[in-house]
Formats: structure tokens, C-alpha cells, sequence
């Protein structure tokens, strides 16, 4: 199975951006430039950077088989290889690639158009897949329905010790109970 994984808004929260700092540091950021930014520019105060990502590694760790794609826009301003920099290794091994940009006349359903796209052209059709996502528009279909495969969080707090509990029981729900994630 593939998880298509957003950043901003479910590996830290959403309204914040990356401190500037010089670009030779930010493959390798410390701790004190892990620091959020709100976008008026004040310090959003105990928010870090991927400050969830351990908890999603945790909660992948019963389900070996899931591979992820990167669908943030993260994807945009960073090159693949650096992207893996920010994640922990245990995620970063599991990465296999990041969508493609699609382009549509409005946001809605962009996502779900690179996900089909992504599938599509890697040979991946047919497989099942979901999206750890917090925005449903950019999953609606041309019905204006999100998909069914969206596990939707809420980016002001982003994949939290809750949504982590939910989340498992989703991906049993999706591979039935014991199941271990393998590509089918």
C-alpha cells in the first residue's frame, strides 16, 4: 500500500513556514532552528518542525509493507534527496517517490489529480492507497466528493497521539484485522 504524505498541517502545523536560515544549514537543522514561524511573522511557541513525524513512524511500525510518496509542496522548493533530511530515517527508507504536479483550473481535487497521476505512471494502478492529508478540497473527485481514501486531520494540531490511534485502526480497517500492510 501507498501513503501519500503532506506535511504542513499533519507533520507539524499548518500555519507556520520555515525559519530562513542559510541554505548550507538546512539540510541540517538544530534544534533551535527547528522553530516555527507564524506567516505574520511571530514565533509560534512549542511548535517545531516534523514534530509529529516520530509518532507517525511509531504508528507505521505494525504495517512493514506501506511505502510513501511525498505529496506536500515541500516537493517544490526541495530537492527529493534533501527532503529525506527532515524526516526520520525510519520514513525516509519507506520513501519511493513524490507526486507529480498536476495543473486544473482551481485547487479542488489538485491532489487527488496527482495521486491518479502518480499511480498511473508508475505502474502502481489499481494498488491500494491512502493520503494523510489536512485539506479535503484537494481531494474531491468530479462529483465534489473526497475520496474515501483521504485520512483527514486537522492542521492546527497536525497527526497527534489521537489521530495516531485512530489512524492505526484505519489502516486495519483498510487491510482487515492482523493485516501488515504489504502491497496488494
Amino acid at each position: 500500500m501507498i501513503l501519500f504524505l503532506d506535511f504542513d498541517g499533519v507533520l507539524h502545523h499548518q500555519n507556520v513556514t520555515l525559519k530562513r536560515c542559510h541554505p548550507i544549514k538546512r539540510r541540517h537543522l538544530k534544534e533551535d532552528e527547528r522553530r516555527f514561524l507564524t506567516r505574520d511573522g511571530k514565533l509560534a511557541k512549542g511548535k517545531n518542525l516534523f514534530e509529529h513525524a516520530d509518532r507517525l513512524a511509531t504508528a507505521l511500525e505494525p504495517f512493514p509493507g506501506v511505502r510513501i510518496v511525498i505529496s506536500s509542496t515541500w516537493r517544490e522548493h526541495f530537492r527529493p534527496e534533501s527532503i529525506l533530511h527532515f524526516l526520520p530515517p525510519s520514513l525516509a527508507e519507506r520513501v519511493i517517490g513524490h507526486t507529480p504536479f498536476c495543473s486544473q483550473s482551481s485547487e479542488d481535487g489538485t491532489r487527488l489529480c496527482e495521486v491518479q497521476l502518480y499511480l498511473e505512471v508508475n505502474g502502481h494502478a489499481g494498488e491500494l492507497w491512502i493520503a494523510l492529508d489536512d485539506q479535503a478540497r484537494l481531494f474531491l473527485d468530479d462529483d465534489l466528493i473526497p475520496s474515501d481514501n483521504l485520512f483527514l486531520l486537522n492542521g492546527d494540531e497536525g497527526f497527534t497521539d489521537d489521530a495516531a490511534i485512530v489512524f492505526g485502526d484505519f489502516l486495519r480497517a483498510k487491510f482487515g484485522p492482523g493485516a501488515q500492510g504489504g502491497s496488494t
